[in-house]
């Protein structure tokens, strides 16, 4: 643990999985697993037809979960080892090592998935209901879908082992370049260096010169690695207009929305009510920069605090203000997240070399879930370990199921999270009013906002960018530039004067090359979480609400988005349900303009 002025901020303990980078477990682990699946190929392949007795087939699912997660182990040491420290090389090479040996297993085994499919839709059906399945049932009816998708399997071991050279290597070296990245930063007659996440916390200080300072700064280190990110961005760009082209995907984003489990029409209908209520944008802004008695606001000024001094939380102080919210929703909730302070299952600090952000890793259901943040003491900070601590809780949950039914599509596993963060939210407004109040409010509809219509924004960017890619060939940063800034203009209007340095800041975005299209999962969890917060705040039956609520997150990957959202009454094809999130939003901004009339 470390400590700062705002308290000890703890390091994660990662014994669970392994001791360290040198435990000869780590690729001990592997090459068992390598064991496991050269003898379920011998067992299995051709094994499993439109006549096999279900109880031979479940035994063959069990193997076979059984084979990834004890293989996905290492790989995801590995992966948390480089998140945390990515100057140690030795982090980086044995993510490297991991994930080629990782790729030999999955080679190995990845027949039983296309040998199923060659089976009959008729007897695929009747092994996804048979009573001995019904564990894996919702596996089997997600895999038949993805079969107009899969290639035969020498195309598909082709595309896992070229991976290791493709767009595995290239967001590695993304990842690599920022999180070892030094900004150069200029505060009056101080220059330092400093990691990126520090210096966008920069944008949120007080004094308008800082924060201008921060954006220069990163705009400045940015420009420097533009050539090269720019590179990132066409290589896998052009990576996944060639995977989709052989796996028969007519748009950039299908492969999302098949693992999201939704589909086109769906998002669709939500983007066009987010674009219906994109003014909401200009209203709020145009309200933040008259509390901050400013004629102009510009891209740096957006996460200004409105405070002259914002109040400081020590980590424990976050500790306990998260605990205490979500015990009150339920003991339970509160129980779950408290293991993760008292097990060291966070890791918090932040330092050169730690990759920027935050995240929550599941792993898999028989080793506990990891939270990973870099704190820095704000309410943002707090709000921002509260969200974590959902996926967190939510993980922890889910552990009852097994690895194939462990994890939810993207669409459902930002839920618990702001769920989290609502809670710890509305724990803190009880105990604030006037100019605190108001600052509250601010910055928790900023962050609807940056969750909401900046991700939709993005998600936009991502449409253009894949088009432009695609029809234009490789692309050079000004016209990357252009498609950016066009989305960001049609979301702030003429609230927001986007300056020169902001039109290069899709190019630090690791959602775009990790996982494209994942950033519309965010609107939908959002959207979807707001409604759902705002039904248990008005039901007389609380206890009730937060038992089916854990319920339906144990759930885990069990049922489709539509299933677990059932029993609440929500129907996510309806675009009723989704402008009833934005009727929320608006009384927040409502609620905020009132409390400013009123200081």
């Amino acid at each position: 643990m470390e400590t700062h002025n705002f308290g000890i901020v703890p390091s994660w303990d990662l014994s669970a999985y392994f001791s360290g980078k040198n435990d000869p477990r780590v690729l001990a682990t592997l090459a068992e697993a390598k064991k496991h699946a050269e003898a379920f190929e011998r067992k299995w392949r051709g094994a499993i037809t439109n006549d096999s007795a279900p109880a031979n087939v479940f035994s063959a699912f069990q193997e076979y979960e059984m084979i990834f997660q004890e293989g996905i182990k290492p790989l995801h040491f590995a992966s948390l080892l480089k998140a945390v420290d990515s100057v140690d090389t030795d982090h980086g090479a044995l993510e490297q090592k991991t994930q080629a040996l990782y790729a030999e297993i999955y080679n190995q085994i990845i027949f039983f998935e296309l040998e199923l499919l060659q089976l009959s839709e008729e007897g695929l059906q009747k092994l996804a209901h048979a009573e001995e399945l019904s564990h894996y049932r919702h596996f089997i009816l997600n895999l038949l879908k993805t079969k107009p998708h899969r290639l035969s399997e020498r195309e598909e071991q082709i595309f896992v082992d070229l991976s290791l050279t493709g767009n595995n290597a290239f967001t590695r070296l993304f990842d690599e370049e920022l999180s070892q990245k030094k900004f150069s930063v200029s505060l009056g007659q101080i220059k330092e260096e400093w990691p990126e996440e520090k210096v966008l916390n920069l944008l949120q200080n007080r004094d308008r010169d800082t924060r201008k300072a921060g954006a220069e700064a990163l705009t400045g280190g940015l420009r420097e690695d533009l050539r090269r990110l720019t590179y990132i961005f066409n290589v896998l760009g052009e990576d996944k207009r060639i995977r989709d082209r052989y796996q028969k995907f007519e748009t950039p984003e299908a492969s999302r929305h098949l693992a999201n489990e939704v589909t086109q029409e769906a998002v669709n209908t939500m983007s066009e009510v987010v674009s219906e209520h994109v003014e909401l944008v200009s209203d709020y802004y145009n309200l933040k920069r008259k509390v901050l008695g400013l004629n102009e606001l510009f891209d740096y000024d957006r996460y200004a605090p409105v405070l002259e001094t914002e109040q400081t939380y020590t980590f424990q102080k976050a500790e306990n203000m998260v605990l205490e919210a979500y015990g009150i929703f339920s003991p339970r909730m509160r129980e779950c997240a408290n293991e993760f302070f008292e097990k060291q299952w966070i890791d918090a600090e932040t330092k050169h070399g730690k990759r920027g952000g935050a995240f929550c890793s599941y792993g898999t259901p028989d080793l506990h879930p990891v939270v990973f943040l870099n704190y820095q003491g704000n309410t943002k900070s707090v709000l921002t370990l509260a969200h974590e601590l959902g996926h967190g809780v939510h993980g922890s949950l889910m552990r009852k199921q097994t690895l194939l039914n462990f994890d939810t599509p993207l669409t459902i596993a930002e839920t618990a999270s702001v769920f989290g963060e609502m809670l710890v939210f509305e724990s803190l407004r009880n105990t604030m009013k006037g100019k605190e109040l108001l600052a509250l409010l601010m910055g928790m509809i900023e962050e609807i906002f940056a969750t909401v219509f900046r991700q939709h924004a993005m998600y936009k960017f991502e449409q253009d960018f894949h088009a432009a890619r695609r029809s234009e060939g490789e692309l050079k940063p000004e016209r990357i530039s252009e498609l950016w800034i066009a989305r960001q203009r049609e979301m702030f209007g003429t609230s927001v004067t986007l300056t020169e340095n902001y039109r290069i800041w899709w190019s630090y975005i690791p959602h775009f090359l990790h996982t494209p299209f994942y950033v519309y999962a965010y609107t939908f969890g959002e959207l979807l979480t707001l409604s759902w917060y705002d039904m248990y705040k008005k039901t007389d039956t609380k206890a009730r609400f937060a038992e089916q609520y854990l319920a339906m997150l144990e759930t885990g990957g069990t049922k489709t988005p539509e299933e677990l959202v059932e029993p609440f009454g929500i129907d996510l094809s309806a675009k009723e349900f989704w402008k009833g999130g934005f009727r929320i939003i608006k009384a927040l901004v409502e609620e905020a303009k009132k409390l400013y009339g009123e200081i």
